[in-house]
């Protein structure tokens, strides 16, 4: 995106994830609702999804962009799970539908513990599995490079991967980070004075905003 958007200075990207989808047996059109908390576990189903008329409650820009190509009408995005949990609470009030939660082995927020409290129940089925794929001296060329002016943060998971790089531990750079989270998480970890820009919601466009701005 930053490419798109004409920025003025080279953009290396390190993934930290890689993503193993799994083998699932479930029938969506026995779901009332359905909930993605990913864009992977969408990008798992996209041809189930096809006329799917039921509700779709999903998180991020990037699911709402894929949900709109492949052509889902009745969907809500939010910015995040919390906010999707409270709409998705008030849509089940007074009813009790079969929801399908689609997600990856690993979650920051218990979404079916936090229904089950308020005596609505979902299935969960883990599409996806996270994988590390951390490789520590390629890392450390990268934080090494003396031209490096700024690090992006996309999760949690990426500040506990820099910590391990051994070119991280004196790091001054300026930190963009795609949640409060990640900064706070950065700040306890490293020091609570570096550096960091943190958007107010997750938002891909907004994250791409913010670099141009700094650099521009």
């Amino acid at each position: 995106m930053l490419e798109k958007e004409k920025f003025n200075g080279k953009v290396l990207i390190f993934p930290l994830l890689e993503i193993e989808l799994l083998k699932n047996n479930f029938n969506l059109k026995k779901a009332d609702v359905l909930v993605f908390t990913s864009v992977y576990a969408l990008e798992k189903i996209t041809i189930e999804l096809k006329n799917f008329e039921k509700p779709v409650f999903a998180v991020g820009q990037r699911c709402n962009e894929l949900l709109k190509e492949i052509g889902v009408t009745n969907s809500f995005i939010f910015s995040n799970v919390e906010q999707l949990f409270i709409r998705l609470k008030n849509h089940c009030s007074n009813k009790k539908p079969l929801i399908y939660y689609l997600r990856g082995s690993e979650i920051s927020y218990d979404l079916t513990a936090e229904l089950l409290k308020h005596n609505i129940f979902c299935e969960e089925y883990v599409v996806y599995k996270q994988k590390r794929a951390f490789q520590k001296e390629k890392l450390d060329k990268i934080l090494g490079r003396k031209n490096l002016k700024g690090i992006a943060l996309f999760s949690e998971k990426s500040v506990d991967s820099l910590l391990k790089s051994s070119a991280g531990q004196n790091l001054e750079k300026t930190f963009f980070c795609f949640s409060k989270k990640i900064e706070n998480r950065l700040k306890s970890a490293l020091d609570g004075n570096v550096s960091c820009k943190t958007i107010q919601e997750p938002i891909i466009s907004d994250m791409v905003n913010m670099i141009i701005k700094e650099y521009s």
